[in-house]
């Protein structure tokens, strides 16, 4: 059964990602690095939800919806923002992006997870992942 999380844009609140994740993934048989990885990459996604797309305007909000189904951990991420297109994003692997700070959120989950889409919506922007439970 579907879990949803609705958290201000504060990343103050990322520290409820884990929890949350733990609490979808609880009594299925997830492979420890898989499981990490879906760490990794939904804080990230989070974050860039609450940062970029809400640009941290604490009246509004990420929804995080995640289910397992069919042996996948599925999760999706709604904010309120503009929407991007990911395909301009700089490459973080380019030498001249290597040292930057940020830049690598997009990057870090689609290498993370089996499947990453980022889609606009009429209210924001939508992250989907998915990420197998096992190999």
């Amino acid at each position: 059964m579907a879990k949803t999380l609705i958290l201000q844009s504060n990343t103050k609140n990322l520290r409820y990602v884990e929890p949350f994740l733990t609490e979808i993934v609880v009594g299925h048989e997830m492979d420890e690095a898989r499981y990490h990885n879906a760490i990794i990459a939904l804080t990230e996604g989070v974050n860039n939800a609450i940062v970029h797309g809400n640009k941290r305007d604490e009246s509004k909000s990420v929804t995080i919806t995640g289910d397992v189904q069919g042996g996948m951990l599925l999760l999706t991420i709604d904010d309120n923002g503009d929407g991007f297109n990911p395909n301009t994003l700089p490459d973080p692997l380019a030498p001249e992006n290597l040292l930057r700070d940020g830049g690598r959120g997009v990057f870090l989950m689609r290498s993370l997870c089996d499947f990453a889409d980022f889609t606009n919506t009429e209210s924001g922007c939508r992250t989907t992942l998915r990420v197998r439970l096992r190999e």
